[in-house]
């Protein structure tokens, strides 16, 4: 092979590999879909491959669990994240929790976490029980007089929720679409940015780049106006907020800075809000289509707390309605993908990787792959029944996995659990058309999931 065969082919790993050229003749398909290209990668070459990734970096995507959890948590030690979140992210959300390594990650994870404990969870919950009475009153307008949409409902729902179990009551709504309408906006760049990174030039030409930062500034300035009030009254919500700027550190007993918790709090923001109103979409999506799992989920909701109390232990004891939501998070898993560096080179079990090189566990493909799961495009709720619940740990991670696993996870399926209860003890539903895939930085329904509601 010559060398221009070479440069064309860029094989630097000893895995099946798609061609260099083909890759980047992808990188434009890549931006509108890329779980349709790496499916189709999937499906051509099986559960590990190689490509470079935008035509120009060293990928190694793998589906196989024992692969993922050597990266994940075995040799977590020997990669860190990518660009995309090191360099990207940072660029438009700060370093904090999200984009950080090492001992400082170490220390932030040990403050913020301390939100999500179940006591705080459930602390919470009087204040989201007052959101989600008034944010029925939009839903019910709509559900009287026509079809729902229901990914739209739900981003309304989880914004307000999330928003507020973030930043308090003391933030309107208006000021937390502002914040999500950027974010979003900025999500969007950042995508291509990572797919086409050759045009970041013609991007900061062009002013593009600017117009972003200056969207970002606009919102940090309305978050650290809540922060700033916060401190002056020492006092607020069962919040977020309340915890970063009161809880110190393990190690200075000081707690955090105002700019460190504005960072925090955004990034909290960015994977809470996204994480629930996706799979709140796709769980109602999937109930639609599935009658006998839709009558299932209503008769335990009616059986388990019908119109009494709904206390954050019950919401556990919904173990059909838990068993749905897993399986939709399965099918649809929220980060569809996650992404590493490796910092040397080194192998693993057998498979060459490159200082340098990208690897990607890839979470969707995963989720899909029939080494581990049967007939795994069907919908079936029963593989989380306990009984069926003994697979790899790392054949199922919808939210990442190892040490680095998302922090707010649990927040995300209590804000699910939430919702459904909240909707379906009121609301029957049925039907919707097929729903495609929009992967950005999270898994989004392409469009929106039309259903028709009748009151109970």
């Amino acid at each position: 092979m010559g060398i221009t065969d070479r440069l064309l082919n860029g094989k630097f790993s000893d895995v099946p590999h798609i061609p260099r050229k083909r890759a980047f003749l992808d990188s434009s398909n890549m931006i509108e879909n890329p779980v349709a290209v790496m499916e189709r990668y999937r499906k051509e070459l099986g559960p590990t491959f190689s490509f470079h990734f935008g035509g120009a970096q060293q990928a190694v995507v793998s589906t196989e669990p024992e692969f993922l959890e050597v990266v994940l948590k075995h040799n977590k030690d020997m990669y860190v994240k990518s660009d995309i979140q090191t360099k990207h992210m940072v660029e438009f959300q700060g370093e904090g929790l999200v984009n950080i390594h090492g001992q400082a990650w170490l220390r932030q994870r040990k403050l913020v976490a301390q939100g999500f404990r179940p006591k705080r969870l459930a602390d919470m919950l009087p204040m989201q029980f007052e959101i989600l009475d008034q944010l029925m009153v939009g839903f019910e307008q709509q559900a009287e007089t026509g079809t729902v949409d229901m990914h739209a409902q739900m981003v309304r729902f989880t914004l307000a929720l999330v928003g507020k179990s973030i930043f308090g009551k003391a933030m309107t709504d208006d000021e937390l679409q502002q914040i999500a309408d950027t974010i979003a906006q900025i999500q969007a760049y950042i995508v291509e940015m990572i797919v086409q990174p050759y045009k970041i030039p013609w991007f900061r030409i062009t002013g593009r780049a600017d117009k972003y930062q200056q969207l970002r500034l606009a919102a940090d300035k309305l978050v650290l106006k809540h922060i700033e009030a916060r401190r002056a009254q020492g006092t607020g919500d069962a919040d977020f907020l309340r915890i970063l700027l009161d809880v110190p550190y393990h190690d200075t007993g000081k707690p955090m800075t105002e700019a460190q918790a504005l960072i925090e709090a955004v990034q909290l923001m960015v994977a809470g809000n996204e994480t629930s109103s996706n799979g709140l979409a796709w769980t109602f999506y999937l109930l639609g289509r599935h009658k006998s799992a839709r009558d299932t989920v209503r008769e335990e909701i009616d059986r388990v707390i019908g119109d009494g109390e709904v206390t954050f232990d019950k919401l556990y004891e919904l173990e059909y309605t838990l068993q749905v939501i897993y399986e939709a998070l399965r099918l649809y898993p929220p980060f569809w993908m996650i992404d590493r560096i490796a910092l040397e080179d080194h192998e693993v079990l057998g498979v060459h990787i490159p200082k340098g090189a990208m690897v990607i566990p890839y979470i969707y493909g995963t989720h899909r792959n029939t080494d581990l799961w049967d007939d795994p495009e069907t919908f079936e709720p029963a593989r989380f029944n306990r009984e069926n619940r003994k697979r790899h740990p790392f054949a199922y991670i919808p939210f990442g996995g190892g040490p680095r696993i998302c922090v707010g996870n649990n927040m995300a399926i209590v804000n699910i659990l939430l919702i459904t209860v909240w909707i379906m003890r009121k609301w029957d539903f049925e039907g919707t058309e097929d729903v495609a895939i929009s992967p950005m930085m999270l898994l989004r329904p392409d469009g929106g999931v039309h259903q028709r509601f009748t009151r109970r």
